[in-house]
């Protein structure tokens, strides 16, 4: 394709330059590629510049989703504040116990509060879950460093500075020796 483009680009290059040689007459006027016709506007140019076509694009598209998000919310904002109002302290009637959402005083926060946050009771308790699963942790490290350090104390078969080994033949081991020991007692001699 590029090579028909370059073949079409010298040869209406070659087409210009004939024809800028010898003006063609037909029927007492003279037609010319050799000047420009100009309409008095003075010298008509285009600068070249990158194409803005994206940010127009985007200015477009931020204002019609701003107006799609800001048109209803303002129209809930301002329905809440004229018609709802803020709430009015009265004294707890016997025997009710107010939600946690009936705390608030704007009834946009009082609906925040009841259908999008936790409820504050149920955050402290997860908060307490999280701080037990740590004391646990805690309480098992606590306890595997302890172990770690009897095992290398009375130099147990099964600990983390030795290699692994099968534990039945070290116990088969230990049993032979014992069983000497008991046989020959103490005092062997060679």
């Amino acid at each position: 394709m590029v090579s028909w483009s370059a073949l079409g680009r010298s040869f209406g290059i070659n087409l210009v330059k004939n024809s800028l040689k010898s003006p063609n007459k037909i029927q007492n006027v003279t037609f010319t590629t050799a000047k420009t016709l100009k309409g008095s506007h003075g010298e008509r140019t285009m600068a070249l510049q990158p194409s803005r076509w994206q940010w127009h694009k985007f200015k477009d598209m931020l204002h019609f989703y701003m107006m799609v998000g800001l048109i209803p919310a303002g129209a809930l904002i301002f329905y809440c504040n004229v018609f709802i109002g803020p709430a009015q302290l009265t004294p707890i009637p016997e025997g009710y116990t107010p939600k946690y959402w009936e705390y608030h005083r704007h009834p946009i926060t009082r609906f925040i509060a009841r259908y999008i946050h936790n409820n504050p009771q149920q955050d402290y308790e997860k908060f307490m879950h999280f701080l037990d699963e740590e004391q646990q942790r805690i309480k098992l490290r606590a306890l595997e460093k302890e172990i770690i350090k009897k095992m290398a104390e009375r130099q147990d078969y099964q600990a983390y500075y030795y290699k692994p080994m099968v534990n039945k033949y070290l116990r088969m081991n230990k049993k032979t020796g014992d069983e000497l020991y008991n046989r020959i007692g103490d005092d062997y001699k060679d």
